[in-house]
């Protein structure tokens, strides 16, 4: 599903990003990237665009700035804890560093079209997730994968959550 964020969302987005940055640094913390394409302040801006087109299509709470850890959870959906994960590709890979990382109960992957446009490539729960993924390196270590089309539509997730709420 194509997406167009907002400008007030995407203001926000930066503004969060850059105080998390400036936290950090405060606290002499040198935030961790294995990207050399791109700055540690562009991958932040775009994982919280992320989170604010989930929200905003979940209609649950806006994302928020933690100062320590988010524990893996960026959102929640009627009591449902979600990790938005975030690809520069428009139809990029579903990615956690190992089991561990994957805390929610369900993951959904967002790709980057512009800087105003995403795509919304689908969902899935924590434990599907660990059956079906598979290993693979990008460089820096093994890390577990799901491609985009091995997701579940976003739209089954609405489905499921409106039938949960209402039974």
């Amino acid at each position: 599903m194509k997406v167009r964020i907002s400008k007030e969302d995407c203001h926000s987005a930066t503004i969060m990003a850059q105080d998390t940055l400036k936290l950090l640094e405060m606290m002499g913390i040198s935030p961790r990237l294995e990207n050399d394409k791109q700055s540690r302040l562009a991958a932040n801006i775009h994982g919280f665009k992320a989170e604010f087109v989930v929200a905003r299509m979940f209609g649950c709470s806006l994302p928020t700035i933690n100062i320590v850890t988010d524990g893996g959870k960026d959102l929640w959906i009627d009591g449902v804890s979600v990790d938005v994960k975030f690809s520069n590709r428009e139809y990029g890979d579903l990615i956690f560093d190992n089991a561990d990382k994957f805390a929610a109960d369900l993951a959904i992957l967002v790709g980057k079209i512009t800087d105003e446009e995403m795509r919304v490539n689908g969902w899935i729960g924590r434990t599907k997730f660990l059956q079906l993924c598979s290993e693979h390196d990008y460089g820096y270590g093994k890390r577990l994968v799901m491609k985009h089309d091995e997701l579940l539509p976003i739209g089954s997730l609405w489905e499921k959550l409106t039938e949960r709420r209402m039974s």
